[in-house]
């Protein structure tokens, strides 16, 4: 394949397949990136089968890269011109197209070793079917059960209230180092020892999930327009933790589409289906915020504008809405950034809008800013980036490849996350809820968790990590993370006060009433070192049913967590550290 026209691999099967966000293969791109052998690349990941492999043709072509690097480039190539890495059951071509029949699956283990340390597991079986529809179409769809016993982390759902931190979880224990957990399943299980359905993500026992995944993807012009309806992980920034869709959102089925007329210009444009079946419930967590916080029945639309004028500058716009079910086409409308669509139908919507600045610096890498905008107001004059009527994040980020004149191969990334109290919140909204009497639940989160940056409002986050991509097969990963958490107690009788908790909005008649922000010294603050190493290992040599390889990976960790109270009257918890360890098998569709 090295070195062929990229007009070849047109003829690749199920070209037009989406390469999810865990493929190793996003860690050789970004490399590249900051090495300057690629320019810019899309925000909007994750990316098709035909897109990546033209990148790496365009890497392999230029002759910049040395023998080994060839060698890693080369078998990434290799491996995405197959129409699958995983088992395949049964394949045939036909006239008008490809079908196949395959199968794939996970399972992992993992442990925690400290105070309120436990086990936990997952094994899933994914059967699948693939195939394309002439020149322009491919889809792919796999669904199956899995038996999993899932233990969070730390502050996986806690709050503060009552004078103390409460951690819902304590008696199933942790798993994860905090603030890390993440699982690929429905929410409902069901817990084998008592066959009872309808149970929450986190049991006590063994239990059975459901998980699916889906696409149908198209593209025309040589991939100058993409269509998409699927239910992957999406990262849409300049990390894969940024601030406006993260790849730690919950996955949800959604429409996307990409234009790219020139090589200087990207639009993408994405609208989806928000739910969460803990909200179906009316008393869902309403003895701890006293009211209801709403079902979640919304959609989610992202537009996202990327102007490159020269090999150095990139600068874009996005703008998103949490917007409740309904047929409003002047959100539906591409271009049409979400608050013009506001001026025209009235505030009845949680609306966002970033802008990011990114540079190239030559032999260096690259750099960006970031800045979203939940709410900002002009209107009272003083210490504007301290009120918290003004609710924004920022990121700051340096990716190099510098490190790799020490250890080839090794890209560093280290940036700085800030995200202001009420950030992400909204007050449950009763005005447009066509399904019940219930508000609807607007904050910018999807199934739990948060559409954008993973921590909760008023973080910071310093994070250093570095990649290794070095060896054939062979992806390692250091993360060393500093997380800065602070909030007050839900149930004080002063709601004006600073609070980092995403279900709780401003409240009060006067809003400029809150005190200015003072962060780590403004309530309770929680204080997290970790550092994460990760490896991922493609095994090769085991041909079964065209099995090309599986993976074979794992990690280990720590962090300890301390606490200060400050004047807020809320106990400080004892310090902790936390050991956790994992191991796992994979097998690719």
């Amino acid at each position: 394949m090295k070195g062929e026209n990229p007009e070849s691999y047109e003829q690749v099967r199920l070209k037009n397949k989406i390469i999810p966000l865990s493929n190793s293969v996003y860690r050789i791109l970004d490399y590249y990136e900051a090495s300057g052998e690629i320019k810019f690349l899309p925000q909007a990941k994750p990316y098709t089968k035909i897109v990546i492999l033209k990148l790496l043709n365009q890497l392999l072509s230029e002759n910049q890269l040395s023998e080994k690097e060839k060698k890693v480039v080369t078998s990434y190539l290799n491996d995405l011109s197959r129409e699958s890495n995983g088992i395949q059951i049964y394949k045939q071509a036909s006239e008008v197209g490809f079908g196949l029949v395959g199968l794939a699956g996970e399972t992992t283990a993992r442990t925690g070793i400290g105070k309120d340390g436990t086990w936990s597991t997952s094994s899933k079986l994914l059967p699948y079917i693939a195939g394309d529809l002439g020149e322009h179409l491919s889809f792919s769809a796999s669904m199956g059960p899995a038996i999993e016993r899932l233990a969070p982390d730390l502050f996986y759902q806690s709050y503060t209230k009552d004078g103390q931190v409460n951690f819902p979880y304590q008696s199933v224990g942790y798993a994860y180092l905090p603030y890390q957990f993440n699982y690929e399943t429905l929410y409902t299980h069901t817990q084998i020892s008592d066959k009872t359905p309808g149970q929450s993500d986190i049991t006590q026992k063994m239990a059975v999930g459901l998980i699916y995944y889906t696409e149908l993807n198209a593209s025309w012009l040589k991939g100058a327009v993409q269509f998409s309806m699927n239910n992957q992980h999406r990262a849409w920034g300049h990390d894969d933790n940024n601030m406006v869709l993260s790849s730690t959102a919950r996955r949800f089925p959604g429409i996307e589409l990409k234009l790219e007329p020139t090589k200087w210009l990207r639009y993408s444009y994405l609208t989806g289906s928000l739910f969460s079946y803990a909200n179906q419930g009316s008393d869902y967590k309403k003895s701890i915020y006293g009211y209801d916080l709403g079902d979640s029945q919304n959609l989610f639309t992202l537009h996202l504008l990327e102007f490159t004028p020269s090999k150095w500058l990139q600068i874009s716009a996005s703008a998103g809405n949490i917007w409740s079910k309904r047929f409003e086409i002047s959100y539906l409308m591409p271009f049409v950034f979400s608050h013009f669509s506001e001026v025209e139908v009235g505030d009845y919507d949680n609306l966002s809008m970033a802008l990011d600045i990114a540079l190239r610096i030559p032999k260096v890498g690259k750099t960006w800013l970031s800045f979203y905008n939940d709410e900002f107001s002009f209107t009272k004059s003083g210490p504007l980036l301290r009120m918290p009527r003004n609710r924004y994040a920022w990121q700051l980020g340096l990716k190099t490849a510098l490190l790799s004149h020490l250890l080839p191969g090794t890209t560093s990334t280290l940036k700085y996350t800030r995200v202001t109290p009420f950030v992400y919140t909204h007050y449950p909204d009763a005005r447009f809820n066509t399904f019940t009497t219930r508000p609807l639940d607007m904050t910018y989160t999807h199934d739990g968790f948060n559409l954008g940056f993973y921590l909760p409002p008023n973080s910071g986050e310093i994070d250093w990590s570095l990649v290794n991509i070095a060896v054939p097969d062979l992806i390692l990963s250091l993360d060393n993370k500093l997380i800065i958490h602070g909030t007050n107690d839900l149930a004080s009788d002063n709601v004006y006060q600073i609070y980092g908790d995403v279900y709780r909005w401003q409240r009060g008649d006067d809003i400029y009433q809150y005190p200015l922000l003072n962060f780590t010294k403004d309530g309770i603050y929680d204080w997290t070192v970790l550092s994460d190493f990760k490896f991922d290992w493609k095994v090769r040599k085991f041909h079964l049913l065209g099995l090309n390889y599986f993976h074979l990976n794992g990690g280990l960790g720590v962090a300890h967590t301390g606490w200060k109270s400050n004047n807020s009257g809320v106990v400080a918890p004892s310090s902790r550290t936390l050991f956790s360890g994992n191991l796992g098998v994979v097998v690719d569709i």
